[in-house]
């Protein structure tokens, strides 16, 4: 889809134009490539996930603010932290969400990316005012479809067509937990295929498009086929890297590698 282009000190802006709703995409260009997202409609403004990192967090407030519309809430499902801007706005998390913010992967991350980039890194949670129960709710005229996960959701946008998942990455490694997660992994993309999404947005990449979800369809199958042919991590990694040269996402393979492969098969 086209969509225009806004350059920010640190960041940009990617701005699609969906008609009645426009979705403003943040890339902060953090080391993780973090991306945050804005939900526009006539009256109001809704925020899906926040900037990790302290410098980034005054620059997203300030395009926020520039919109010129009432900010009707945020909502969260991976990336809660950030939370020193926007504290009286309505914040939105599910029950596993939250449970995770308190003692799950989230807590455990924030903790060891905080010690890890020795104060830069935003490590404050938002207040969550509201708990997504509902499959479908609306927030300020936004309709949201939701899928309930463990530690997390998925966030369907009916009305333009897009949805939500924590990662999706076509050029970049992704974090495959074993054989059975790449067979699940696989059918939640077919689902996307099926579903003929606009975008499917994510948190630690631009807006993709459906010919990039084929993309990553074909790494899956062909990491599953590498990972039945090869006995250890070693060899894993190796051809993993020759057949996908100059993805980023190195530390992620190599968690991959670790659950095909046991440590003692190093």
């Amino acid at each position: 889809m086209n969509y225009t282009r806004i350059n920010l000190k640190k960041g940009f802006i990617e701005k699609y134009d969906f008609g009645n709703i426009k979705l403003h995409a943040y890339q902060t260009n953090d080391l993780m490539k973090d991306e945050s997202y804005i939900l526009e409609n006539d009256k109001n403004i809704l925020l899906l996930e926040f900037p990790a990192f302290y410098d980034n967090l005054e620059e997203f407030q300030e395009y926020v603010y520039s919109i010129n519309k009432n900010i009707i809430g945020k909502i969260f499902s991976d990336h809660p932290n950030g939370g020193t801007i926007f504290t009286d706005i309505k914040g939105y998390a599910s029950e596993g969400t939250i449970k995770s913010m308190e003692n799950g992967t989230i807590k455990g991350l924030v903790t060891n990316f905080e010690k890890a980039f020795e104060g830069t890194f935003a490590k404050e949670f938002h207040k969550i005012t509201d708990v997504l129960k509902d499959d479908t709710i609306n927030i300020g005229e936004f309709i949201l479809n939701i899928t309930y996960h463990e530690e997390n959701i998925e966030i369907e946008f009916p009305q333009i067509n897009c949805i939500y998942t924590h990662m999706l990455g076509h050029n970049c490694h992704s974090i495959v937990a074993g054989k059975s997660h790449a067979i699940n992994m696989v059918k939640q993309l077919e689902n996307y295929k099926e579903k003929g999404y606009n975008l499917i947005l994510s948190s630690h990449h631009t807006p993709e498009t459906l010919t990039d979800v084929d993309t990553k369809i074909h790494y899956l199958e062909d990491l599953q086929n590498i990972a039945q042919n090869t006995n250890n991590q070693k060899d894993f990694k190796e051809q993993m890297t020759n057949k996908f040269k100059n993805y980023d996402g190195l530390n992620y393979l190599d968690m991959t590698a670790n659950f095909f492969f046991p440590e003692k098969n190093k």
